[in-house]
């Protein structure tokens, strides 16, 4: 069982955290801490697999918490939750290893498969709680993954469930709390966000690689994503 410590000065935010957590099964032992000075008390006394931190926090903020944490526990796994997306936050918890940086508020899929991709284990899902609305939904998110490089379109989603445009645009809304096209483009950042941090890829082929045609568009959405370009991301990665 890995050990999680989830530190945010609000409580809601740490329930939430802790709720999707527990609502799908992720086998963690979840601790907490309402600011960075508590949670340095708890990294000293509890190995820690995955810290999950909020940025904005009084006696001692997320990434000075970080920056500690990496002293205590060097190969805890560090994920920033924050509703800041200034350059200065991203550049430095860039340099710290963070391995994800997510806005609030934050998309439930999106939280879910950074928890997967750190923990390597899949998220559970209760099968009498599966709808057929939900199998679809999870169909046309497979679609992304496998053809997210191609200039594909809602439309061409909707093909592939057989349902029309505009019911698979309301459907997709309300399961996933986002419209197609931001999740499409949301997913295409995500790739593009780890060939910077992981490859020596030119940024402009990064842009054709994850689909986005466009260098300049890419690094207009990039930048409204991240809080940075894709140029500053990789050199505060240096």
């Amino acid at each position: 069982m890995m050990n999680v410590l989830v530190v945010d000065d609000e409580s809601t935010e740490r329930e939430g955290i802790k709720n999707l957590i527990e609502q799908h099964k992720f086998p963690f032992r979840i601790l907490e801490a309402e600011n960075g000075q508590a949670a340095e008390k708890i990294l000293n006394r509890n190995s820690i697999d995955i810290l999950i931190t909020d940025v904005k926090m009084p006696l001692m903020n997320g990434i000075e918490l970080c920056q500690v944490a990496r002293k205590v526990q060097e190969n805890l796994k560090i994920v920033i939750c924050s509703g800041y997306g200034e350059f200065e936050y991203a550049r430095s918890a860039i340099k710290l290893g963070v391995v994800n940086y997510l806005l609030k508020p934050l998309i439930h899929d999106e939280f879910l498969e950074v928890l997967e991709e750190i923990s390597e284990v899949k998220a559970f899902v209760e099968p009498d709680r599966t709808t057929e609305e939900s199998k679809v939904i999870q169909q046309v998110k497979d679609f992304v993954k496998n053809h997210f490089q191609q200039n594909i379109s809602l439309s061409d989603a909707a093909n592939e469930v057989y349902l029309s445009p505009g019911y698979l645009s309301i459907l997709f809304k309300k399961e996933t709390g986002v419209n197609f096209s931001k999740y499409l483009t949301d997913y295409r950042l995500r790739k593009a966000n780890y060939l910077l941090s992981q490859s020596n890829m030119k940024i402009n082929d990064i842009a054709e690689f994850v689909g986005i045609d466009n260098p300049s568009y890419f690094c207009k959405l990039f930048k409204t994503k991240f809080g940075v370009s894709p140029a500053q991301y990789r050199k505060a990665d240096a």
